[in-house]
């Protein structure tokens, strides 16, 4: 009788604890929260304004941007237990975020059900990885997000990465006439970035992270951007003045 009692506890125990076993490991995988980018534009110390008046580093032009949209891919956050990756591609256009000086916030990119925990680092790249920019529009299913035969240049063979673009006072103007369009693309334009912000996602929580991008190290990070020659970028004979711009670029993003 009592190693029948025995060996009914024990069953008792292993029953109920195996339920325990899975949960646990269900439960931590299954405990997430929100992370949300918030992409701001700043030009140096200010908070950048579309169609407000900046002055161009060094030579001071007079100039305004009209739009600022980007790729974004490989969207992978670090932790001590792993690296999380959120997003393969996806693209953002921060024009309308940027068109109040009243909205401070930025553009926020919502990126839902991130595991909880503590996070170090968020890493990206700006532009389509090399594989897909091997492709074109119509090789994608419509609605895909690079099924969009407006950001491809068909003459390059490639997506446009990286899309700036305003109005500036050239040739001696002392107001801004003339239109610039400093478009990134081709795979020499490709870069990636490492942030270190650590951040914590807990459950059923919005976890807030910003990413700024400085437009006046854009055009005079590592090199001064001499836009006075280069308004506009839509040969191929320009790819050293997209790598120019794709160098300063990762002095921009912080």
């Amino acid at each position: 009788m009592k190693n029948s009692l025995l060996i009914a506890i024990i069953l008792f125990v292993i029953t109920i604890g195996i339920p325990f076993s899975c949960n646990d490991s269900q439960h931590k995988d299954d405990v997430v929260g929100d992370l949300h980018l918030r992409f701001k534009l700043v030009y140096g110390d200010q908070p950048l304004e579309m169609f407000k008046s900046y002055n161009y580093p060094v030579t001071g032009q007079k100039f305004y941007m009209t739009r600022l949209s980007f790729y974004i891919s490989n969207i992978t956050v670090r932790s001590a237990e792993g690296d999380f990756n959120l997003k393969d591609i996806d693209y953002l256009d921060l024009t309308g975020a940027h068109t109040s000086p009243v909205n401070t916030s930025g553009f926020e990119y919502k990126l839902k059900g991130v595991q909880a925990r503590n996070y170090n680092s968020i890493d990206f790249s700006i532009g389509v990885p090399k594989s897909s920019n091997a492709l074109m529009p119509k090789d994608f299913k419509s609605g895909h997000i690079l099924s969009n035969t407006s950001e491809y240049w068909t003459a390059w063979k490639s997506y446009i990465f990286f899309r700036p673009e305003g109005v500036i006072a050239l040739n001696g103007q002392t107001e801004p006439e003339s239109s610039f369009a400093l478009h990134l693309g081709s795979d020499e334009a490709f870069r990636s970035f490492s942030l270190s912000k650590p951040f914590t996602v807990s459950e059923g929580n919005v976890t807030y992270a910003d990413i700024t991008i400085d437009i006046s190290k854009f055009f005079n990070g590592k090199t001064l951007y001499d836009i006075q020659n280069g308004p506009q970028i839509h040969s191929l004979e320009q790819v050293s003045l997209v790598k120019i711009l794709a160098d300063n670029l990762q002095t921009a993003i912080r």
